[in-house]
């Protein structure tokens, strides 16, 4: 079904350019003066050029256009609403990385897009549950399935907080969601995450520690928006109903992250919605560990969960319950090594 070489020659050429891109944004906007200065959030001490995620969007959007241009049988319905979609929330996040977009406009435009993917390709209605009917969700689909759009483009953006993060989680992810794309039998979908996976490895190659430029919201809030979207795409075409629960499963370690983060700052009464560096990776960095230590164990806990999501959609009832049980502990875990590695710090 799948044109192997064709996928390689594409994949090779989209890491390449994603690479070479980023390079030369680089140059771009540090002559430009389009530089993030280390701020209450900021865990870095220099500034440094902002804005490598927009080569990341136009490396998948670009490269996925030209795939359906060599092979127009590899469609599915409605994806051309996400492209477009995608492409407005990277915008409104291009112009946040250049001119600080109040945050009422950047919700309003996120919100507009999860309203636009809501109608065009549907919503979270049934979900699978294992050992137990199916849920029925009725109408609160739909205002789950907007808090999960929305929630998991700021989450992620959450992420763009040291160096190599976001680039590792993503392109992890984007391994992931191909191999659930193969499983499902998508060539759509797998030349989509795998032209993702591509374009963070590119952008890698600048953003691991020392990074010479940073993502920025462009590029943290399209990842974002893709992964609350492809397992919508996924979902319409598949028709397996375990797929919002493996969904989950893939983004577990940064939606834990930016909850978990969100529920203690309220329960210290810090204000919740104002810029500060207290994410759980934050905190390890500020524990006096590097930001690849950081990097490395978010891409560690990623590829763990993401293969407990493919495996909890193959597995039988029983080795379902297993893989959920896993994705706990990994979390518990994620948990306890900053807690630990604060303790250490004060001793």
């Amino acid at each position: 079904m799948f044109d192997n070489f064709l996928i390689l020659i594409i994949l090779a050429v989209a890491m390449y350019v994603s690479y070479w891109g980023v390079g030369r944004m680089s140059i771009w906007a540090t002559n430009r003066g389009i530089l993030d200065i280390p701020g209450e959030r900021s865990s870095h001490m220099v500034a440094t050029p902002i804005g490598g995620g927009a080569i990341i969007v136009l490396v998948t959007t670009v490269g996925y256009a030209i795939t359906r241009l060599l092979m127009p049988n590899w469609n599915i319905p409605s994806i051309q609403y996400y492209l477009i979609a995608s492409m407005v929330i990277a915008l409104i996040g291009w112009l946040d990385d250049l001119y600080a977009v109040p945050a009422i406009w950047r919700f309003s435009v996120q919100s507009a897009m999860a309203i636009v993917i809501m109608l065009a390709v549907g919503v979270y209605d049934n979900i699978g549950v294992p050992g137990h009917e199916p849920v029925n969700l009725g109408w609160l689909g739909y205002p789950l399935t907007f808090l999960w759009i929305v929630g998991l483009v700021n989450a992620y953006n959450f992420m763009d907080g040291i160096d190599g993060n976001a680039g590792g989680i993503g392109a992890v992810a984007g391994i992931v969601w191909a191999m659930i794309s193969l499983y499902f039998s998508q060539p759509s979908l797998l030349i989509l995450s795998l032209l993702i996976a591509a374009s963070c490895l590119g952008f890698l190659g600048h953003n691991w520690q020392p990074a010479s430029i940073f993502m920025g919201d462009s590029g943290s809030t399209f990842l974002g928006f893709t992964f609350a979207v492809l397992p919508l795409l996924m979902l319409n075409v598949s028709g397996d109903i375990n797929i919002p629960v493996a969904a989950t499963l893939v983004a577990a370690p940064w939606i834990w992250d930016a909850t978990y983060t969100f529920l203690r700052r309220l329960w210290r009464r810090e204000p919740a919605f104002t810029a500060h560096r207290t994410y759980l990776y934050q905190r390890l960095a500020s524990s006096g560990y590097p930001h690849r230590v950081g990097a490395i164990l978010y891409i560690f806990l990623s590829l763990l969960t993401g293969l407990s999501a493919l495996f909890y959609l193959v597995a039988t009832e029983g080795w379902s319950f297993f893989w959920l049980a896993l994705t706990l502990l990994l979390l518990i875990v994620q948990l306890v090594i900053v807690l630990v590695s604060e303790l250490r710090q004060k001793i």
